[in-house]
């Protein structure tokens, strides 16, 4: 858990969102040489925004205790630039218990952040325990949450990381493995825009998503690793100006969807 002094005067700044490095998903390279490539270069195209953060939304690698994936992938994040936060994605606390995030913890660091800068709030959360029905654990992080909303109050924008999306294009979408159930997404929607928030910003889907509710944009990343459906390799690039937030999603420069798309 991260957590900084609160808001002062806003500059203008740009940050990029990638998700879903997923080390190893749908790879049979030797050392998931193929999933080293794609994160390579996302990363070496992140570096050249010169951005001012990087956070990855989650699914770091595809199987949370295979030490060859998890080398690839810390080798790959140390080369950003800028300063990274993580938050965890299905894939790295699977499933979701009292060992399995202990020992995420273990690896990370944390599973949360929360901090305020450049005039901005930047706040990340663990959607896992939401998905798997770990009331208490959800619980905490729903009153920690609400505290680090309240402490943003003031600041010009409000951000906010996760991995599983809220929701995809609409508040009334069946609900299924790649969002929250009804009850969950009226529940944080309204928490959201009880405190202001500007955008949620989630990946877990393998492809790219965007929509806005409620005054809130919600904008689903694309991979980094290898795609599904229409997706293809890529990040969200989010530039951001005292009259607004833009966010792009980039695809990966000198990537080929055809040989990454499932």
């Amino acid at each position: 858990m991260v957590a900084l002094a609160s808001c002062r005067s806003f500059e203008p700044f740009t940050f990029v969102q990638m998700s879903d490095t997923q080390i190893g998903f749908k790879d049979d390279s030797p050392r998931y040489a193929h999933s080293d490539s794609l994160m390579k270069a996302a990363v070496d195209a992140a570096n050249a925004l010169d951005p001012a953060y990087v956070f990855v939304t989650g699914d770091l690698v595809n199987e949370p205790y295979n030490t060859v994936q998890d080398s690839v992938f810390r080798t790959r994040i140390a080369e950003v630039e800028a300063p990274v936060y993580l938050v965890p994605g299905n894939h790295d606390v699977r499933p979701f218990s009292e060992e399995n995030h202990a020992h995420y913890m273990d690896w990370r660091g944390y599973d949360r952040f929360s901090f305020r800068e450049r005039g901005c709030a930047f706040i990340g959360m663990d959607t896992n325990c939401i998905k798997d029905g770990a009331e208490d654990f959800e619980a905490a992080q729903l009153t920690w949450l609400r505290g680090e909303l309240a402490a943003a109050k003031g600041c010009r924008y409000i951000f906010v990381f996760l991995h599983c999306p809220v929701i995809r294009e609409s508040i009334d979408e069946p609900e299924d493995y790649f969002n929250f159930s009804a009850e969950k997404r009226r529940a944080y929607i309204a928490l959201f825009k009880e405190y202001g928030v500007s955008a949620v910003l989630a990946g877990h889907c393998h492809q790219e998503w965007a929509c806005e509710y409620e005054g809130i944009r919600f904008c689903t990343a694309g991979p980094v690793g290898n795609a599904l459906g229409h997706g293809t390799p890529g990040y969200q690039v989010v530039r951001v100006t005292r009259d607004g937030i833009d966010v792009e999603y980039v695809p990966t420069p000198g990537v080929d969807p055809a040989h990454c798309r499932f």
